[in-house]
């Protein structure tokens, strides 16, 4: 990537090893999120009842809508705060961490205030049976007290690794998953309960995260020899750059939300068994996506710095890096799935219905990582260059391929649906390459650093 030929835009060692060494802890604490709804997932798949799962994934997946809807707290977040770093720019990285901090809290109270409001309206959107529907409003009306608790930690996080610290993350995420697995075993084995329990787990899980998170925030205070308060001269125009970023990533994140939400909701109108099938084979989809992400994300910081240093060559040259880790981890993904879909899906439940139809569909989960690979490296590259108008642009195109093709195959049964996600992935992908070739065509990465 870069400019095509020219030798000097070829990574080097120093760069492949940096990006190593940011992108290694961002893969372990990447992928112990999934791990955590594999876990619930074998945990629900394994009780008597499909509904149980199927309410799990009805919840998470509105959830999910909700929270990352507000993604580009930790979007927004790094890549200004990555190339604040770059630039030693002190008080500017202090009034990243405070502004986007009191933001969330204001988010987080007013989905709680919303929640008679929302969550119906969400599950009565995604057209469940009723068993389905009434597990999982139970499930949300537990879960939504976290919602202070995961956006402020998405600031920290952005934050964190805008500083170049990937180990903090690290840390943050795998001890809030492996204390999220144990709460949740605890309740529904140890109490016998069943997707409320998965529920209170969570909930307990994401307010010892936020503890964790404000700590190792604080960690990185006394280095920058700054004090808590916002310059209020300088307020106007970052909250300007804050909101002309946020709004972008803010309508993006809804549509790729919108998407994953409407294969559920697709998926739960063929029945219970198809809506647990389907959420199975999701998870590897999730699964691959936070292992690319480990990459995306050290992607974000190190460009981020590399443009606040305005050093063109080596911002080049670490996304060339980049593109080489993200090409080899889509291709050892692809020969995983294909040899060991069969041990996945068995691990993960004993309904023998849920079982057939997964493995009927596996396929197409196969070629999942080859088709989106370049959707998650250019995000990276974009977040870390504040450039969510091209992350705005792809997601929107491949939106717009998805509900289209969908109503052309929907005879196809869950087939064709399968064929209609692969269509989505496959546009976003080729969206973001052409908007990072553009980019570079036009020099504008350095426009506003």
């Amino acid at each position: 990537m870069g400019k095509t030929g020219q030798l000097t835009y070829a990574p080097q060692a120093k760069h492949m090893l940096q990006l190593w060494h940011l992108a290694w802890p961002l893969i372990i604490s990447n992928i112990s999120v999934p791990l955590l709804g594999l876990v619930d997932a074998a945990i629900m798949g394994h009780l008597d009842e499909a509904s149980y799962l199927g309410a799990v994934a009805l919840g998470g997946a509105l959830l999910t809508f909700i929270y990352w809807a507000f993604g580009f707290l930790r979007m927004g977040t790094v890549g200004l705060t990555a190339q604040a770093h770059g630039a030693g720019n002190n008080p500017r990285l202090m009034q990243l961490l405070l502004m986007p901090g009191a933001f969330a809290l204001a988010i987080g109270v007013a989905i709680m205030a919303l929640q008679n409001w929302l969550i119906p309206l969400g599950v009565s959107l995604m057209g469940a049976s009723t068993e389905v529907s009434a597990l999982a409003q139970e499930y949300l009306t537990i879960r939504i007290y976290s919602a202070p608790a995961v956006l402020i930690t998405y600031v920290c996080l952005g934050w964190l690794l805008g500083r170049q610290d990937s180990r903090s993350p690290l840390v943050l995420l795998v001890v809030t998953n492996v204390s999220n697995i144990g709460f949740n075993l605890l309740f529904v084995i140890g109490f016998d309960m069943t997707s409320a329990g998965v529920a209170w787990g969570s909930l307990l899980a994401d307010y010892c995260g936020l503890m964790l998170a404000l700590f190792l925030v604080w960690r990185h205070v006394p280095a920058l020899n700054q004090t808590f308060h916002l310059d209020w001269d300088a307020f106007a125009p970052l909250a300007n750059q804050l909101m002309r970023l946020n709004s972008y990533l803010f309508v993006r994140t809804l549509m790729l939300l919108f998407a994953f939400a409407f294969i559920t909701s697709q998926s739960a109108r063929m029945g219970d068994s198809v809506l647990a099938a389907n959420t199975l084979l999701l998870q590897y989809v999730t699964l691959l996506a936070y292992a690319l992400d480990g990459f995306a994300f050290a992607i974000e910081a190190a460009c981020g710095e590399a443009l606040g240093a305005r050093k063109r060559r080596r911002f080049y040259q670490l996304c060339n890096a980049a593109a080489i880790y993200s090409l080899i981890v889509s291709a050892v993904a692809t020969v995983l799935f294909w040899l060991l879909s069969d041990v996945f899906i068995n691990m993960l439940t004993t309904i023998e219905s849920v079982r057939d139809i997964a493995s009927d569909h596996a396929v197409w989960v196969m070629w999942v990582p080859i088709i989106s690979v370049w959707s998650y490296l250019c995000d990276g590259i974009f977040v870390g260059a504040a450039q969510a108008q091209a992350m705005f642009y792809s997601v929107l195109a491949s939106l717009i391929t998805l509900l289209p093709l969908w109503y052309l195959l929907e005879p196809w049964g869950n087939s064709g649906l399968w064929w209609a996600f692969l269509g989505f992935c496959g546009v976003r992908a080729l969206a973001s390459l052409a908007g990072y070739l553009w980019l570079s065509y036009k020099q504008a990465w350095f426009i506003n650093t």
